[in-house]
């Protein structure tokens, strides 16, 4: 372990740190009487299963079976290391982060190095998107630039907020900059700001420049837009240690709060789209980043939002693009509408190609009337393949029927899939018999694997290897109940435990009661099992030891205690009928056996005259 960070830090991280407000930031949630509730971060759902409790300080999933306190939480949404975690949050809460234990000085070096490079990182990043900031309004080589924002409509306010720069055309001007700022060549050459094959040279250069952010606001990677001359449209930041572009959004900090309280979100295809709908007031716009939607990207957008709308291009590749977004969008049980621009009526002006050129030359109130007047997408899906195909005829009506059959088979309920093909069958004059069957035979091999294209499964698996007993339906109660721990501990063992997870539990408890951190993380940490993670963090979120818990308590440690008695006479008379009783030894042997044996049986007499 590269450090142990000390169980007090630990325990103010796990009290101090509000729930509620920390999976708000990930989840749109809904008071319920004492807790709140909404769709799982961690899996796909449309009905909420996943409760948080402010007064346990516990998240749960009724779904999955994830669940914990805030440090477990973190680290399951934003993917890191239970150290980096509970730095994070130490940070993020004004919380000292206090270690201790043993750690090798190798170990400790590593660790600072992993750590410090991060942070120097996001330093570097921040510093040079604010270089860009002002070669873009300060200098004479940026007044092109802000000419064209002007033309483009974009005003001063809105490139402010989204932190818009420009990288000038010397290309060499950044890493001069930089190394007189003492940044080492090896550490610049892993920063993806200079080209592989010459690292003097800036990646960027004679660009519009887009800083792309994490959720948090950090700048982590940049985009930039060419202006003049020959080169790609657009240059993106590849993946970086401290950026995925697969499960990053573009101005998702900035859309974040919008789009929790709209519960809608609108995808568009780019940088100057989203800061178009920002600009005209609907700042629950994002972008995917320089790729087709993913399914992280819609993983991170799932628990805020019931409603997808979907603004990519009106082109053959902005098409295809939606088809594919529409089918990932409805897997994830979501309601999907298209924004089009192409059939909303401005009279015998030009049409405009993209959100951007309707704000530009129709304004805010068009845009927004059009956002407002989204079509469903299996009403732009008929439409769009009756464009494609001509329906007139039998081949294109198969054609057809057989590209919408996709759509019809990721809608999750029978009801809606039956109501498709009757719109399939009207759009298109077919019989609802002869479509039926057609989708039904290639719906059989579908319902072999799920509609999701996984096997028909329930989401969480048996527990082969944990046996909710009365053992270990006992460690569930305490764990429920911890102030009554140390009533079973003074009665009870490790070793009168035959069941390896209740074991592992009351081990778990006497660590923490050892190290005075008795809370949800810490038990939920040292428990190695996932399989048991879950059960515990099910069990407390249910409240199923809530009522009558002392007597719950008190009668599990006399039949656990009982138990172990029994297991432990069955052991010695096992044992004495294998003892010869010939030797001196062995006869003394056998005496002792046999009065341990009279004190068990004495034992559980007296049990049986009380209960």
């Amino acid at each position: 372990m590269p450090r142990h960070i000390s169980s007090s830090t630990i325990e103010e991280i796990s009290n101090s740190v509000d729930i509620v407000s920390l999976v708000s930031e990930y989840v749109h949630l809904e008071k319920r009487g004492s807790g709140f509730w909404g769709c799982c971060p961690f899996h796909n759902e449309k009905t909420p299963s996943f409760s948080v409790s402010p007064e346990k300080r516990i998240y749960h999933c009724f779904g999955c079976g994830k669940g914990g306190g805030v440090i477990q939480f973190y680290r399951e949404i934003e993917n890191v290391s239970f150290v980096e975690a509970v730095e994070q949050l130490a940070r993020k809460n004004a919380i000292e982060v206090i270690y201790d234990g043993v750690s090798s000085k190798k170990d400790d070096e590593e660790y600072a190095k992993a750590r410090q490079f991060k942070e120097d990182m996001l330093d570097l990043y921040r510093r040079t998107a604010a270089l860009f900031r002002y070669f873009l309004n300060e200098t004479e080589q940026g007044k092109p630039v802000l000419a064209y924002l002007a033309k483009r409509g974009v005003s001063p306010e809105i490139a402010e907020i989204f932190g818009l720069g420009f990288a000038p055309e010397d290309r060499r001007w950044l890493k001069k900059f930089l190394a007189q700022k003492n940044y080492s060549n090896d550490f610049l050459a892993q920063s993806g700001l200079f080209s592989k094959n010459y690292p003097d040279v800036a990646f960027f250069s004679n660009r519009l420049m887009f800083p792309i952010c994490n959720r948090n606001g950090q700048v982590v990677a940049f985009g930039g837009r060419i202006l003049e001359g020959d080169g790609p449209k657009y240059l993106n930041s590849g993946d970086l240690p401290q950026y995925k572009k697969s499960e990053t959004l573009y101005a998702f900090h900035l859309a974040k709060n919008q789009i929790n309280r709209r519960k809608a979100v609108i995808l568009c295809e780019g940088y100057m789209d989203v800061i178009a709908y920002h600009q005209a007031g609907l700042n629950f716009a994002v972008a995917p980043l320089g790729t087709a939607l993913t399914e992280e990207q819609i993983h991170i957008l799932k628990p805020f939002v019931d409603t997808f709308i979907l603004s990519f291009d009106g082109d053959e590749a902005g098409q295809n693009a939606t088809f594919r977004a529409i089918l990932m969008c409805r897997k994830a049980g979501a309601v999907v509408k298209i924004v089009n621009i192409a059939g909303f009526n401005f009279g015998d002006k030009p049409k405009p190609k993209d959100p951007a050129d309707v704000l530009l030359n129709f304004g805010a109130e068009t845009l927004t009337s059009i956002v407002d007047n989204s079509i469903i997408d299996s009403d732009y899906l008929l439409s769009r393949l009756a464009k494609k195909y001509p329906i007139d005829t039998p081949d294109g009506k198969t054609k057809a029927s057989l590209e919408f059959f996709p759509y019809i088979d990721v809608l999750p309920s029978d009801i809606q899939k039956e109501s498709c093909l009757e719109q399939l069958c009207n759009t298109y004059g077919l019989s609802l018999q002869a479509v039926r069957s057609d989708f039904n035979r290639r719906d059989a091999a579908q319902k072999r694997t799920g509609p999701n294209g996984h096997t028909s499964e329930s989401i969480v698996p048996d527990n082969p290897d944990i046996k909710k007993n009365a053992e270990l339906r006992a460690m569930l109660a305490v764990v429920s109940n911890t102030e009554y721990f140390t009533k079973m501990r003074s009665m009870l063992s490790p070793e009168d435990f035959e069941e390896p997870a209740a074991k592992e539990l009351f081990y778990a408890l006497e660590e923490c009661f050892r190290e005075d951190v008795v809370s949800s993380d810490a038990i939920l940490a040292k428990c190695e099992n996932e399989k048991l993670r879950k059960l515990v963090s099910e069990t407390v979120a249910s409240d199923e030891f809530t009522i009558n818990s002392e007597k719950t308590i008190e009668d599990s440690i006399a039949l656990v205690h009982r138990n172990s008695l029994e297991r432990k006479r069955e052991r010695l008379m096992n044992k004495i009928r294998q003892c010869g009783g010939k030797t001196l030894e062995e006869l003394q042997e056998l005496r002792n056996m046999q009065y341990e044996k009279m004190a068990i049986d004495n034992e559980l007499n007296v049990k049986d005259v009380t209960e």
